[in-house]
């Protein structure tokens, strides 16, 4: 049976690698982007239960436009060579949110996949003064080294 002894985020094409301690009940580093709308996504390790799953929120800034928000289609993929695979996902279309709205896809076991590595895709939506759509992932991968 594989466990896992530490998690580390690299960056899509290993330009980057950080080692997240082992110490955290629960690790996460999310990516943002946009000033007015936030868009953030991360893949969530919980060391507890020693599962992945992937998280996205989206946030309309305070001092912004004022804009309604949703996040839909939360996939985890799983990397295969330059590809990537669909391990877990959520649809969430609970609809607008008046400030912020988040979604998680159920867990998986990353050791079940080992010497893989994980990442994140969601599709933001805003509408207010202006409206706008946007299916993004974080140009980051985040992997298990597991026994």
């Amino acid at each position: 049976m594989f466990r896992t002894t530490g998690v580390l985020v690299a960056a899509a094409l290993g330009a980057s690698i950080v080692i997240i301690p082992s110490s955290a009940s629960a690790a996460s580093d999310w990516k943002c982007y946009g000033t007015q709308v936030k868009r953030c996504a991360t893949v969530w390790w919980d060391q507890t239960a020693d599962t992945f799953r992937a998280r996205a929120k989206i946030t309309d800034v305070a001092g912004g436009g004022s804009y309604q928000v949703k996040v839909t289609n939360v996939k985890l993929l799983r990397t295969s060579g330059s590809d990537y695979v669909t391990v877990r996902s959520t649809k969430d279309y609970d609809g607008w949110h008046g400030t912020e709205d988040s979604a998680a896809t159920a867990t998986v076991d990353p050791c079940k996949f080992p010497r893989q590595s994980y990442a994140v895709v969601a599709t933001f939506s805003w509408k207010g003064a202006s409206s706008g759509e946007k299916t993004w992932r974080p140009n980051q991968a985040w992997g298990h080294l597991c026994d």
